[in-house]
């Protein structure tokens, strides 16, 4: 395996390696994202119980449901049933949840752009590895005009591996930056609607 990756870079030339170096940052950037946003959602089915509670107007269970939760939405849904209880002003508990809520969302999408630009960059560094590939295979061809069609046929079989490498690697990240961007819109739309649910039931309450 070692050997058909160095063959690989052999071929390929700086591309390949420009290509590789890409690809283990795009690796490293998706399972933290990975991870990060597995952070942020821990703990979903339990703030759903604990919302269920709520609305029944049974605050204790609610609270004792997202005690020992460390997902950090769940902190902050736990936070603002905390202040609404001991009767903190409704508009500014609000505000302060709504900028939480703002910045893990942010924080979600971090990173995520470096993922969209290797899916993008990488087809068009392999394509511009095979068209340098292709001129230094026709400027061989014109300083030896004798040149057999097997020499032209292996050298565009050369200059056409970083194309394929390009795709290789855009592919999969094209798949896993679409696959993160889904989790972030459903983390979203959770969010919000948890906001909704623990705002709604206080003015219900309140009239």
């Amino acid at each position: 395996m070692l050997e058909q990756g160095l063959s690989l870079v052999r071929l390929g030339g700086p591309v390949v390696v420009v290509l590789l170096a890409m690809s283990v940052v795009a690796l490293a950037v998706s399972v933290f994202k990975m991870l990060h946003i597995g952070t942020l959602t821990r703990g979903s089915g339990v703030a759903d119980q604990a919302l269920d509670h709520w609305v029944r107007g049974d605050t204790d269970a609610a609270l004792a449901l997202l005690e020992y939760t460390s997902g950090e939405a769940t902190v902050l849904l736990r936070d603002g049933m905390q202040w609404l209880g001991a009767g903190k002003p409704a508009p500014s508990v609000r505000e302060e949840l709504v900028r939480r809520a703002t910045r893990l969302l942010a924080d979600a999408g971090n990173l995520l752009g470096v993922i969209e630009q290797v899916a993008y960059l990488a087809p068009l560094l392999g394509l511009l590895g095979t068209v340098l590939g292709i001129i230094d295979v026709f400027q061989g061809l014109a300083a030896h005009a004798d040149a057999s069609a097997g020499t032209l046929a292996g050298g565009i079989w050369e200059a056409l591996l970083t194309t394929a490498v390009g795709l290789c690697v855009a592919v999969p990240f094209a798949i896993v930056h679409a696959a993160l961007e889904n989790r972030i819109e459903r983390f979203r739309a959770r969010m919000e609607d948890a906001l909704t649910r623990l705002f709604t039931v206080t003015l219900y309450r309140a009239g």
